[in-house]
């Protein structure tokens, strides 16, 4: 072989192998596409954390790790870097004592839903109008986990309107247990409740007029980040920032999990009814492939 016909066969081996490096499957961006998402074991957070982790591993290719905790933990867990969201954040009241023990290492990245509430609620036939109305109810008020901003603010509640109340600490499931028993049978009940929840979808209810404002206004729900996840996870960002529900949609998602034993199997089935929003969420973030030569 001639030095000319040597120096022609290098060219084409050195031009195939750039073109077969260069031809792969391999996402175009080199980011890491590992997210750790951490959450509570309250409905809505359930329901807005396994959304996400379905649209994020199946239309943008990351692998999502996901962790229950409470949360406290779950601030923690954010403001230490550990994990990098946490997309139940309610603020500007509930959950501001998380947000201020982590000062400057937690970053706000989207509204995921701009309606809450927390309260005391009863069913709409209740003889109770008002929470000054408790010192006349000789029962319990049916709560949740203690660490909970509602139950904080329960506590304050009944602190504030002198009432004699004892405030049960359960599991979300145990309580709106009770809650259904007792509609059930028409009895009165009272429980710590917030919005959105799927009793509101279920069943005829109220909260109970708060006099002193003890549980403030209406707030939002926020997905929240740790410092400099921007950086590492534009993609992942960009996905929060646009991910909003409505009361309608993210009381039917939380109702669609209810209805199944595996929380993914009701994401699925709340998206199929959902198609348009959850594409525009993820709009022009997949990961950009090059065609195999």
């Amino acid at each position: 072989m001639n030095r000319k016909t040597l120096l022609k066969y290098s060219v084409s081996f050195f031009t195939a192998l750039l073109l077969a490096t260069a031809c792969t499957t391999k996402p175009a961006d080199e980011e890491d596409r590992t997210l750790r998402i951490v959450y509570t074991d309250w409905s809505e957070s359930v329901a807005i954390t396994h959304l996400s982790a379905v649209l994020l591993e199946e239309e943008m290719d990351y692998k999502v790790i996901l962790k229950l905790t409470d949360v406290e933990s779950a601030y923690q867990n954010i403001g230490s870097g550990e994990f990098d969201v946490f997309a139940d954040a309610w603020l500007p009241e509930t959950h501001r004592q998380y947000i201020d023990a982590h000062d400057g290492k937690i970053e706000e990245l989207g509204i995921i839903y701009p309606e809450a509430r927390t309260g005391l609620v009863v069913p709409e036939y209740s003889q109770l109008q008002s929470i000054a109305d408790l010192k006349n109810y000789p029962h319990p008020i049916v709560g949740i986990d203690e660490g909970a901003g509602v139950m904080q603010k329960t506590h304050l509640a009944i602190e504030n309107y002198t009432l004699p109340n004892v405030l049960l600490n359960l599991s979300e499931d145990e309580m709106t247990q009770q809650f259904e028993d007792s509609i059930k049978r028409r009895n009165e009940v009272v429980i710590t409740g917030w919005e959105p929840h799927w009793i509101f979808a279920r069943y005829e209810v109220r909260f109970l007029a708060d006099p002193d404002n003890i549980f403030g206004e209406k707030e939002k729900i926020y997905s929240v980040g740790r410092t400099g996840l921007n950086k590492d996870h534009p993609h992942a960002v960009r996905f929060f920032e646009r991910m909003q529900l409505s009361e309608k949609q993210l009381n039917s998602l939380v109702y669609h999990i209810r209805l199944t034993d595996d929380p993914k199997i009701g994401v699925k089935n709340w998206m199929k009814e959902n198609e348009y929003i959850v594409n525009q969420w993820v709009k022009n973030l997949k990961p950009e492939r090059k065609k195999i030569m």
